[in-house]
């Protein structure tokens, strides 16, 4: 893979706020008397504080304790709205509607008529608030950088405007190249490229991101949390800082200081702010200490220590 740079403006991490538009992205509405106790007792968020126009980020698991997928969802005035990527939009769906049993709860797939865009910064979640509230968007506080952040559902039709507003307050829209420089220095893993189905929080080191230690019972918790208090977790999705000119390929081997393989890049891209190359690998835990001498084609490598959400810190 050659060198991705952000093609003009200030560099991902000096930015104040950006913005993404989230295509590929479905939505799902959740509604009924019953919608938030009933899903707050199936995801690893907290929903049952959340207030009018607030977001979480979060995870559907298996009993197993396995990622189902993970999606954002803002607090509505009409429903809970799921923003889920559209490659597992099916599977949360199919997978929501097996454990709707008595609830009065509905379930409405709005993904032809509802988009969504993600702001990455100090003054996401103000801004957001305030721009929703002029077009009649809804807009919540979700931080997965660690770096302030919020998510907007709107009508399709609505996001140009939107885009526009935000324009006016000094919110630069990224280029796809940037902001997966952002999550890749910030150690934002996504599905199907860092992790997959067949991974467990920990795995996608999502436990202090995506998962409220403080709320009671939901689907797969107790797995969830005895690998917390085992500490058994014998890989993890881990952000690297890399020497090399130009990011690695995905698939690319790291090498450990014994000359084995020690884990292998999911993502990577070119940090302006850095200066160098950042990726993300599924690495051996046992080669994530301080000084270890890791390597990526040749090149030294560092593990780059990211940002954690303190509402998901386990007390």
């Amino acid at each position: 893979m050659g060198s991705a740079r952000a093609n003009g403006g200030s560099a991902a991490g000096s930015v104040d706020t950006l913005v993404v538009e989230r295509e590929g992205h479905g939505t799902i509405a959740v509604t009924g008397p019953d919608a938030r106790a009933w899903l707050n007792g199936l995801v690893t968020c907290e929903l049952g504080t959340l207030a009018l126009g607030a977001g979480a980020w979060g995870l559907l698991l298996t009993k197993q304790g396995k990622i189902v997928t993970d999606f954002e969802v803002v607090v509505g005035a009409s429903a809970l709205f799921l923003s889920v990527a559209e490659p597992r939009r099916a599977r949360l769906l199919e997978v929501l509607d097996r454990h709707l049993i008595m609830e009065d709860v509905e379930l409405t797939d709005r993904s032809d008529e509802l988009g969504w865009l993600v702001l990455h910064g100090a003054r996401a979640a103000e801004v957001a608030r305030e721009v929703a509230l002029a077009h009649g968007a809804e807009a919540g506080a979700v931080d997965w950088t660690g770096r302030g952040g919020a998510a907007m559902v709107a009508p399709r039709a609505s996001l140009s405007a939107l885009l526009e507003s935000l324009g006016a307050r000094a919110v630069r829209r990224a280029s796809p190249g940037e902001w997966e420089a952002l999550r890749i220095e910030c150690g934002v893993p996504e599905f199907g490229k860092d992790y997959d189905d067949g991974d467990k929080p920990h795995e996608a080191s999502l436990e202090r991101r995506a998962v409220a230690w403080g709320k009671g019972c939901y689907l797969g918790q107790e797995v969830v949390y005895m690998q917390d208090v085992r500490g058994r977790v014998r890989r993890r999705v881990s952000a690297l800082a890399l020497g090399g000119a130009s990011p690695p390929a995905r698939g690319a081997s790291v090498i450990g200081p014994a000359g084995a393989e020690v884990g292998r890049v999911t993502s990577s891209a070119w940090s302006e702010r850095l200066g160098q190359a950042v990726a993300l690998a599924m690495m051996q835990t046992s080669a994530l200490v301080p000084g270890a001498a890791l390597t990526v084609d040749g090149a030294a490598a560092r593990p780059l220590e990211p940002a954690s959400s303190p509402a998901a810190t386990r007390p």
